[in-house]
């Protein structure tokens, strides 16, 4: 009986990220049930304001979602960025394993939901099309990037 009780705190629990979740822009492309799916893999992490949610230079295979508030994006001494609500980061530590090429420091009281490496596998390999959809979301994120880099890099030099 213990074990039935413990089955439906987590599926409350999962629904309840969920829900979270699903008020994102970045979920906008999954089924409620994928959405479900995924936030059995994720873990949530709440940072007040000034914490360091990921640090410059740190082995860390994760990919965070912010799903409430702001965290700074700072390269050695200088502030290059903001993300929000809805944004990703950890697209190419999640990947490649690289260390992180920035810090990330909350701006305010901060959610944050963390897809980690294990996580990441073990999703694929409970259901393949999902995880397939998920790795095809990162994909698209990271291009993204990557043109937005691009352009810059192309403005700057003239």
């Amino acid at each position: 009986m213990p074990t039935e009780t413990n089955q439906k705190l987590d599926l409350e629990r999962y629904a309840k990220y969920a829900q979270v979740l699903e008020k994102t822009r970045w979920a906008g492309e999954f089924s409620w049930d994928h959405i479900c799916k995924i936030c059995q893999y994720i873990e949530p992490v709440r940072a007040k304001r000034g914490a360091v949610v990921f640090k410059e230079g740190a082995n860390e295979r994760s990919l965070g979602i912010i799903v409430k508030g702001s965290i700074e994006i700072i390269k050695g001494n200088s502030k290059i960025g903001i993300m929000k609500s809805s944004q990703t980061f950890g697209e190419m530590a999640l990947i490649d394993g690289e260390p992180r090429s920035a810090s990330g420091i909350a701006a305010e009281e901060t959610i944050i939901f963390f897809i980690g490496e294990k996580s990441l596998i073990k999703l694929t390999e409970d259901d393949p099309k999902l995880g397939v959809q998920l790795l095809w979301k990162i994909s698209k994120l990271m291009s993204q990037r990557l043109r937005q880099t691009t352009g810059k890099l192309m403005d700057f030099m003239g």
